[in-house]
Formats: C-alpha cells, structure tokens, sequence
C-alpha cells in the first residue's frame, strides 16, 4: 500500500491517538456480532447503521475479501469514530483510492429518528464494524493491541474505526 501517512496524519488531527496498517487477513468477522447488537443494543432495527439494516458479517467478510489492506485507528470518544472513518475515507477516494470502504463505531446518531425510507445523510455516516460483523476484539487483538471490557466508571474508552483501501 502506498504512503498512508497524511491519512494517518487526518486521523490523528480527528482525535485518533493510534493508526496502523493492517492486512485484512486479520480482520475476524463472526455472526455472534450481530446477536450482541439485536440483545444488547436499543438501536437494533431502528437505523439504517444498524442490523438489520446494515451488511450482514456474510457481506462484510465478502467485501473484505476484496481488499489487501485496511487502516485501523482509535479513539478514546465514540461521538468522533464514524465522522473520522468517513472524512478520511472521502479524503482517500479524492485522492484517487476509489475503493475505499470505512466503518466506524457505535450506533448513528444523526437523526432523533431515522427516516425508515432512506437515510438523511448517507455521505456523513457508515455502520459501526460490530454491526456489520466485525469481531473488534478479535481483529483488535490479532493486530498487537491490548483491549478489555471496562469494569469501572472513568476508565478511558477505546473506540475503533477501520478503513479499507487499495
């Protein structure tokens, strides 16, 4: 993959405080994703980011099977993921990576109720990897990082986004 780093250099200046190439072989995708979102999660079906409105993780692993390289980053504040994922996925296809798909983090909230016809900002919002399948633990920790549930109130968050590009 060519020089990532002025899109490393937006993520950082976006709020991520780590980015790193990642090879998609490393991505783990599992069904059990979706079971976390549709009993776990008050936004199940109610947005077009959501199963089961989304990719299914069948869909994901499909289009992740068509990429070689991904940009996983992290921030320590949900509200800012998916904005990053899709400002620096816009900036990436500009420069002429038109394939290029981002995934960001959390349940959209752009809307106080989403409009069940058509989303009201399909250029300013992507579904969160956990809903479209993705393991974030799994892929999280195949790529060398440390992550755990949070036990107590006030420990620092950590969001993932992902990008991939060719």
């Amino acid at each position: 993959m060519d020089n990532m780093d002025k899109y490393f250099a937006l993520l950082k200046e976006g709020g991520a405080d780590l980015t790193l190439t990642i090879k998609t072989d490393t991505i783990q995708t599992a069904a059990w994703t979706i079971y976390r979102c549709k009993y776990g999660c008050n936004t199940y079906g109610k947005s077009h980011c959501c199963p089961p409105n989304c990719p299914t993780w069948n869909e994901t692993q499909e289009m992740i099977n068509c990429f070689q390289y991904g940009i996983l980053f992290r921030c320590h504040e949900m509200s800012i993921v998916t904005p990053l994922a899709v400002k620096v996925a816009r900036e990436l296809f500009l420069d002429d990576y038109y394939k290029v798909i981002a995934f960001g983090s959390g349940p959209c909230k752009k809307c106080q109720k989403c409009n069940p016809n058509n989303c009201n900002f399909p250029d300013k919002t992507v579904p969160a990897m956990e809903a479209c399948g993705i393991d974030v633990f799994g892929t999280v920790r195949n790529n060398g990082i440390e992550i755990h549930t949070l036990r107590e109130k006030g420990q620092v968050q950590n969001h993932f986004g992902l990008l991939l590009v060719e």
